[in-house]
């Protein structure tokens, strides 16, 4: 496969490019002990790999189970993991993984190849209600050869079959084998065995998280601190605020009108700043009437100004969005034009669609009923807060009356799973693999899925399908593109804008090697000197 090889190798000198303002430019000797307090804006609803479908909760329950490999920050290249090598068959139709033979379990029992089995069927089997099922749907099965080899036997070979394989930590078969399929889910992180490089110390819903170092971790000596406390804090600015007191040590995402005072009165703090795979969006749930049509979407975009948005609220820390690929993705389409700013524009589409004042009173109406709806977000995130009151005020300039709502995170989570709101602020950090079926197919709707405004476009998937098949990245590029195009079109999300990571760590924490996989993504390689701690 000349050219995924080609691939491969731009992509592992991207990944060096990356590497190099955190590589190893610290001749420091590591040291163990001491303590990371990082601070986050939002619980987890979950830290089951089974059931939870929080991209926050899979940074913390990656420190704490393993998967075969681990990710590359090119997104297309792995390391071992539990996995020590692997190799395909000639027709790339068998993938066969060689397991380590020194992991353990946190409860003592030996890591196997039955339990890469034991996890392979939990996640095919639809009782489960694995929001990844979808990634295994070209793997039939896999075989044990002994408890150190496993085969994964696929119906098509394509670009990311390691990846697929690979998707999704393993989980302990003796845990497995004696719950139903059906409640594996409902089982909480407490009472699931670990065999990632922390476990877990501690649980204060809605306080904090604590995790402490693995001792039968199989990297001896890593990792490095003695315990990571998770510290909840569901308001963006008392967060900041304890950042520059050093309550805690660490802040994802620092609200952009912060970074110049940091950088000027808080040297103590490093900056870290790099693109992202993440970008926001207003969703328009199209199961409402209000918003079933893609021109009413499309009337609603020409009535919000990104650019205003993305000047006065992110400080230039963003881009403007017109795809739902981020430009960090290789199948990234650069040539779809933003929706342009027209007021006028909207309020004739609106009026073509039925929506006119007809009573003088200012606001839009349709067979008796105003165009007004709910616009939900989550609480204490105050830059998705300033978008609801934004929004707000623009679209009352072409008759919509905007109700703005915030919620805690899990209860909006709740919200926006069952389909129980008009729109939503909201954001996604995309998955590494160009394929857009998890979010945006037919077949994605609903509480399991993540097609959370239940769209469906039939050309949508099938284009799609079309170009997550084929091994030639340059000949599916123009079908992804295509895909993006038509999604851009029907407009189901208002693209609002692509981030900039704009992560926050105190100087004192070596190491530190963030990246768009995840901010802890080698959290087991921090450390903090003697001096410091």
């Amino acid at each position: 496969m000349r050219h995924t090889m080609r691939q491969m190798g731009l992509c592992l000198l991207l990944a060096a490019q990356i590497a190099a303002p955190f590589g190893c430019a610290n001749k420091d000797k590591a040291e163990r002990g001491g303590t990371l307090i990082a601070g986050e804006i939002n619980d987890y609803e979950g830290l089951n790999p089974m059931s939870t479908t929080d991209a926050h909760a899979r940074d913390v329950y990656d420190l704490l189970f393993l998967s075969l490999l681990m990710e590359n920050p090119d997104f297309l290249t792995f390391t071992p993991r539990l996995a020590r090598s692997w190799e395909f068959s000639p027709d790339r139709l068998s993938l066969t993984f060689h397991l380590r033979d020194d992991v353990s379990w946190s409860d003592g029992m030996p890591f196997t190849a039955h339990d890469v089995e034991a996890t392979f069927a939990a996640q095919k089997d639809s009782l489960t209600l694995w929001s990844g099922r979808h990634l295994k749907q070209h793997i039939d099965s896999v075989t044990v050869l002994d408890d150190r080899t496993i085969v994964y036997h696929f119906n098509l070979a394509y670009p990311y079959q390691l990846m697929d394989a690979n998707d999704g930590p393993i989980m302990p078969k003796h845990v497995l084998d004696r719950i139903p399929h059906a409640d594996f889910g409902r089982l909480q992180i407490e009472e699931l065995p670990t065999d990632g490089p922390f476990k877990l110390g501690s649980w204060e819903k809605g306080q904090a998280l604590t995790l402490v170092r693995n001792e039968k971790y199989y990297e001896k000596g890593k990792p490095y601190l003695d315990k990571v406390i998770f510290k909840i804090i569901p308001d963006q600015v008392t967060l900041l605020t304890q950042l520059k007191n050093g309550e805690i040590d660490c802040m994802e995402m620092v609200p952009p009108g912060e970074m110049n005072d940091i950088k000027k009165n808080h040297t103590e703090l490093a900056i870290y700043d790099f693109p992202t795979r993440a970008y926001n969006y207003i969703g328009w749930n199209a199961a409402r009437p209000l918003f079933a049509s893609a021109r009413v979407r499309r009337a609603l975009t020409m009535a919000i100004d990104c650019s205003l948005i993305n000047e006065n609220i992110y400080y230039g820390f963003a881009r403007e969005c017109t795809s739902p690929f981020p430009p960090i993705i290789w199948a990234y389409n650069p040539n779809i034009k933003p929706i342009p700013y027209d007021t006028a524009g909207a309020r004739r589409i609106l009026a073509e669609e039925g929506f006119r004042d007809t009573n003088g009173d200012g606001w839009l109406e349709k067979d008796g009923m105003r165009f007004e709806f709910e616009l939900l977000t989550q609480h204490g995130n105050q830059l998705r807060n300033d978008i609801q009151v934004t929004v707000q005020d623009m679209l009352r300039k072409v008759g919509i009356k905007v109700d703005p709502l915030t919620l805690e995170w899990t209860v909006f989570l709740e919200h926006i799973k069952s389909g129980n709101y008009d729109a939503q602020v909201n954001g996604w950090r995309v998955g590494t693999k160009a394929d857009l079926s998890p979010i945006w197919a037919c077949e994605s709707r609903g509480p399991e899925g993540y097609n959370r405004v239940n769209y469906c476009n039939p050309l949508v998937d099938s284009l799609n399908a079309a170009a997550c098949s084929m091994l030639d990245f340059e000949k599916a590029k123009p079908i992804f593109y295509r895909v993006q195009e038509l999604i851009y079109e029907d407009q189901p999300y208002t693209f609002l804008n692509v981030l900039e990571a704009r992560n926050v760590v105190h100087s004192r924490f070596k190491g530190v090697k963030p990246d768009a996989i995840s901010m802890y993504h080698y959290l087991q390689d921090w450390w903090v000197s003697n001096e410091t701690k």
